[in-house]
């Protein structure tokens, strides 16, 4: 929803996905790393919801990157505090280091490929402070893939939002097509986006992080619609 951020909390909420337990999940790693750890950074951050509530409810001074100007625009709003900038994750430079850098949501597999999710692993590792640490949570691995159609429709206030999912299995990547027809006070429009996801397994994941200098470990416990497990990597001493 790069272009339709403004339905993005719209329809997560609906979800009920658990932003605020995330936040705390995220929250308890960094601080188990660095106990008066205090900086953050969202790499592909999307409208701001773990950094909202990692900055209000945990104390964190949290800045994001995303690719998407509509996502960085709301982010802001939400995080005053914070600095967002539009950047791609896979080449991001923002000279400066942070406590701990994740990456929630499965975003991770927008990569697509292996060499550039190696490209994005070594940009997460950069920006972290000596024994700060990355938390990555992944896309679903090949053998969790779905395809087929779904269709669902939320409502707030006077807003009203069809939206079909179509998802298709291409080799080792998911491409999902999105058509939603929002209905509000200003009449009906009609809009679509694609996703693409890399589809990467967890072996495959490990000798990522190993291979741009990181040592990382895989929790598979944390559930997710995005994704399973999450990874927390660090520089090694």
């Amino acid at each position: 929803m790069y272009t339709e951020a403004e339905l993005y909390d719209l329809i997560f909420n609906a979800m009920d996905k658990d932003f605020s337990g995330q936040a705390g999940q995220v929250a308890d790693l960094v601080r188990r790393a660095l106990p008066h750890s205090r900086t953050l950074l969202d790499v592909a951050c999307g409208t701001g919801e773990h950094a909202r509530y990692l900055s209000e409810a945990h104390g964190f001074e949290v800045d994001g990157i995303d690719i998407s100007p509509e996502m960085i625009a709301r982010a802001r709003a939400k995080c005053p505090r914070g600095r967002f900038d539009i950047a791609d994750m896979t080449s991001f430079h923002l000279g400066r280091r942070y406590d701990g850098v994740f990456c929630m949501s499965g975003s991770i597999a927008h990569t697509v490929t292996m060499p550039r999710m190696r490209e994005a692993l070594a940009c997460l590792r950069d920006h972290l402070v000596p024994g700060g640490v990355a938390i990555v949570q992944p896309y679903l691995t090949p053998d969790r893939v779905k395809v087929g159609t779904a269709e669902y429709t939320v409502e707030s206030g006077d807003l009203r939002v069809k939206r079909t999912r179509l998802s298709e299995r291409d080799g080792q990547c998911q491409r999902v097509y999105y058509h939603y027809t929002i209905e509000g006070p200003d009449g009906t429009r009609e809009a679509d986006e694609v996703d693409v996801w890399g589809l990467f397994t967890v072996d495959e994941m490990l000798a990522a992080f190993s291979a741009v200098g990181l040592a990382a470990t895989y929790d598979p416990s944390w559930s997710d619609p995005a994704g399973d497990g999450v990874y927390v990597a660090s520089v090694p001493a």
